[in-house]
């Protein structure tokens, strides 16, 4: 009789779970690079066509505006190759139904931890487990959690030689927050890896980072939700973060608007309707965007006609601004938390006219003081856009 010696078993083999994870972050890369690389190109083409129309606007003769005609010619070119791009890096939205801090911190800890090899896994961490309120929850997708810190632990596994030090905060405020970091101690680092952008011009020596796929990677799986990354060098080595804000109980709750006005549109909830006529000689707009650039056209474009603008570079907190009652209408960008805080502001019964506007689709709350914009979006339809929801509140 053949005796054959038993056959490894695959799914409990270390190394093999080891380049299994490994495969999994890579494909995971590579499908947040794609999406990555369209944002950030949106909102280049935004801002770029933005610019062009204002130059329009502003042409001192004919020759001049020819020539800004056939710049924006040439730009509506390359619009229509980041729409084919899009097409192509499509991602599925990440659920955002309401979900137990502690249960996805948990879960992610332990997966990622577990294919980390011995030398660099942390010490037990149940007690910093036990700092999460259990009534903590956030709007959001706990596998996008886990993505999050997969790919940033993917870095500190590089590099670590001793166990990784995890640590667990929760931050007091309105809203709470949670932030979970890790350091490893194999020495200051000569390069912090920084995540890759097109966006960012501001030294020309920069370059497309590739080494920082990982954090765009964990930036991208949680930003929609309001997630933040970071990472940087301590005297002792790396030391990275994700965080994210959470809320106890039934998230409404927090959000009572008792006292703060905001009764806005008319008995019938409608707009004029007469888009084209419907253009105050001021509005004040909040512009709720977490790119810099995006911002600064939209302020030049509004500052133009007249309007009065406030800016807030994180749109996941729009429904906590201050001075939400005294805004006409709000430009929100829908990533970053966008959606989440229009939700919570309509769940408190807040009637601020918004316009939601996104690089992709998006599914907002159906309300009549809500409309959506595909970016790049025309500034004179912009103007139109903001005019009539404008209208909608009370004088």
């Amino acid at each position: 009789m053949d005796h054959h010696p038993p056959q490894p078993d695959r799914h409990h083999d270390p190394i093999d779970a080891v380049h299994r994870l490994r495969d999994r972050e890579e494909s995971e890369r590579q499908r947040q690079l794609g999406g990555l690389l369209v944002h950030d190109l949106n909102n280049v083409l935004f801002a770029l066509l933005g610019r062009v129309q204002l130059l329009q606007r502003r042409a001192p003769d004919a020759a001049t505006a020819r020539a800004a005609d056939e710049i924006l010619g040439t730009a509506r070119l390359l619009e229509s190759q980041v729409v084919k791009l899009h097409a192509a890096c499509r991602r599925d939205e990440p659920a955002t139904a309401s979900a137990l801090v502690a249960s996805a911190v948990s879960e992610a800890l332990r997966e990622s931890i577990d294919a980390l090899p011995a030398h660099a896994k942390p010490r037990e961490f149940a007690q910093l487990l036990g700092l999460i309120p259990a009534d903590a929850t956030f709007e959001g997708d706990p596998t996008q959690v886990a993505t999050a810190v997969r790919q940033v632990l993917s870095i500190h596994r590089a590099r670590a030689t001793a166990p990784i030090a995890l640590g667990i905060r929760v931050r007091a405020g309105s809203p709470e927050s949670i932030e979970i970091t890790f350091e490893d101690s194999a020495g200051a680092p000569t390069h912090v890896p920084q995540m890759p952008s097109l966006l960012d011009g501001s030294d020309a020596k920069t370059t497309f980072e590739l080494a920082g796929l990982p954090l765009a990677a964990a930036h991208r799986a949680i930003r929609d939700f309001g997630g933040r990354v970071s990472m940087g060098a301590t005297h002792a080595g790396l030391r990275s973060a994700i965080s994210f804000e959470f809320r106890r109980g039934v998230a409404i709750a927090r959000f009572d608007a008792a006292g703060r006005e905001h009764e806005h549109g008319n008995e019938h909830g409608d707009g004029c309707g007469h888009e084209d006529e419907c253009l105050p000689a001021a509005r004040r707009v909040l512009i709720a965007d977490d790119d810099a650039a995006v911002r600064a056209v939209l302020v030049a474009a509004l500052e133009s006609i007249g309007d009065d603008v406030d800016t807030l570079d994180n749109p996941g907190a729009c429904d906590t601004h201050k001075d939400l009652a005294s805004f006409d209408v709000i430009v929100l960008d829908a990533g970053g938390g966008g959606v989440e805080a229009l939700r919570r502001l309509r769940a408190r019964g807040v009637e601020v006219p918004v316009l939601l506007a996104s690089g992709g689709d998006v599914v907002a709350p159906e309300d009549p003081f809500t409309r959506t914009a595909l970016k790049p979006f025309a500034l004179d339809a912009l103007d139109r856009t903001l005019g009539s929801l404008a209208s909608m509140r009370k004088v």
